[in-house]
C-alpha cells in the first residue's frame, strides 16, 4: 500500500532564508494530522509543497503514490482551505461553489454542502461581505466539494467563535470517521490536541517533534 503523503528531504529557500530545511514525513493511514508552530515556522509552506503550489529546491513529494512534478503537477483527490487562495470576492457563497462545480466530473448538491458548513444557500451577500467566520466556513465547503480523500485545512480555527470551533471539531471528526485523511494547522493547540491522531511541531522550517498520543503536551 502506497503512502497517502510522503515528503523526502525537502528543502526550500526564499531569497537568503531557508524556509523548509530537510523536511521529511510520511502519512500512510487515514486520520487527522495536526501541525502546530509559530507564524513563519513553515506550516503553510509544507501544505503548499504537498499541494504542488510550491516547488522545492531539493527533495521529493508523493501524494497518493504519485510523484509531484513527474507523475502529476498538482495533488489529485485533494481539497484545501487556505485563506490566500480565497473565493471570488464579488460572488455569493453559492455562486463560488457553482463555478467550481462546472469543472467537476459530476454535479453536487451545493445547498446541502452549504448547510453542512452552517451557511444559508439563499444568502445573497457576496464573499467580501461575509464575516471572517463565514469566509472560513465557505472555504471549508469549497475544499470538500468533490468529496476528496485528502483534506488540507490551513488555520481553519481563525476567526471562529466558540460555537464555530465546536462545529469545526464535529466536522473534522466526522470526516475522519468517513475514512478521510486531514492535515490541519492551527495556533489553537487545544483544538489540535482534541482532534489529532498525530501532531507535528514545526519550527524554523523543520519538524522538531512528533507526538502520536493526542494527550502528550507539545512544548515550544
Amino acid at each position: 500500500m502506497s503512502s497517502i503523503v510522503k515528503i523526502e528531504h525537502v528543502t526550500k529557500k526564499m531569497k537568503s532564508l531557508v524556509a523548509l530545511d530537510d523536511i521529511s514525513l510520511e502519512i500512510s493511514e487515514p486520520g487527522i494530522y495536526g501541525f502546530v508552530g509559530p507564524n513563519g515556522s513553515g506550516k503553510s509552506l509544507i501544505f503548499k509543497t504537498i499541494l504542488g503550489f510550491l516547488k522545492p529546491d531539493s527533495g521529493q513529494v508523493f501524494v497518493h503514490g504519485k510523484k509531484l512534478r513527474k507523475d502529476i503537477l498538482f495533488a489529485e483527490d485533494t481539497g484545501y482551505s487556505m485563506v490566500e487562495y480565497a473565493a471570488l470576492a464579488d460572488k455569493t457563497g453559492r455562486q463560488n461553489l457553482e463555478l467550481m462545480d462546472i469543472l467537476a466530473s459530476e454535479k453536487h448538491d451545493l445547498d446541502k454542502l452549504l448547510r453542512y458548513v452552517g451557511l444559508d444557500p439563499n444568502n445573497q451577500r457576496t464573499y467580501k461581505e461575509y464575516s471572517l467566520g463565514m469566509k472560513q466556513r465557505l472555504l471549508l465547503a469549497m475544499a470538500m466539494l468533490s468529496d476528496p480523500s485528502l483534506l488540507i485545512f490551513d488555520e481553519p480555527t481563525n476567526a471562529l467563535d466558540e460555537d464555530g470551533q465546536e462545529f469545526l471539531k464535529r466536522l473534522v471528526l466526522e470526516q475522519r470517521k468517513r475514512g478521510k485523511t486531514l492535515l490541519i494547522s492551527s495556533h489553537d493547540k487545544t483544538f489540535i490536541t482534541d482532534v489529532a491522531d498525530k501532531i507535528y511541531y514545526v519550527s524554523e522550517g523543520r519538524i522538531k517533534k512528533e507526538a502520536v498520543n493526542c494527550d502528550e503536551k507539545i512544548d515550544e
